[in-house]
């Protein structure tokens, strides 16, 4: 059975989907910095999911105390949105090629972690453009960082999703084309 904070959406706390950045807006930015770093496709998938990776750790740690959705709103935007962490494992992944020469079987480790480093950047900046903004430090709530430039869930989020996507068209228009075709179909099912 789902919990509160399951969804497609991080909108447990303080209930509603309109209380968190959507997942949508995290997946296509994330996914599409990849892409325009040029980075080859696996790195695209864990930039995808790194993109949505602050928020399902967040929901598993709350997860795990009676009292989910309080538990959530007292961990969300703390220590997993702090740009320092995604920031050393995109750093580290160009550390990594020597330890995938090292141990067999780690060959593709550099890239799935230039991927989930890039996307979990991704995440914190895209967070940082709501009022809540992001922490400046680890293991805080404060002092925090906020651009306020558009409130989640609002019309702003999607103007600013589609100047995101019209940029990413412009310069890589042909390479796009699959993602722009599968959030269309992810944003008809969040119509549905």
């Amino acid at each position: 059975m789902a919990g509160p904070c399951s969804g497609t959406s991080a909108s447990c706390a303080r209930g509603g989907d309109r209380k968190r950045m959507k997942w949508v807006t995290h997946q296509i930015v994330g996914a599409g910095a990849a892409v325009l770093a040029g980075l080859p496709p696996l790195a695209v998938g864990a930039a995808w999911l790194g993109s949505i990776a602050p928020d399902v750790i967040d929901q598993k740690v709350a997860g795990l105390f009676p009292n989910e959705r309080k538990a959530f709103y007292a961990i969300h935007r703390r220590t997993t949105h702090w740009l320092g962490w995604w920031l050393a494992i995109w750093i580290a992944a160009f550390a990594a090629p020597g330890l995938a020469r090292l141990v067999p079987g780690l060959t593709e480790l550099p890239v799935l972690m230039a991927g989930l480093g890039l996307g979990g950047m991704a995440h914190v900046l895209l967070d940082m453009c709501t009022p809540s903004g992001v922490p400046l430090m680890p293991f805080s709530r404060t002092p925090r960082f906020s651009l306020n430039l558009c409130r989640t869930g609002s019309l702003g989020e999607y103007v600013f999703l589609a100047v995101a996507l019209g940029v990413m068209w412009l310069i890589k228009g042909d390479e796009l084309r699959p993602l722009l075709n599968s959030a269309l179909r992810g944003l008809r099912h969040l119509a549905g």
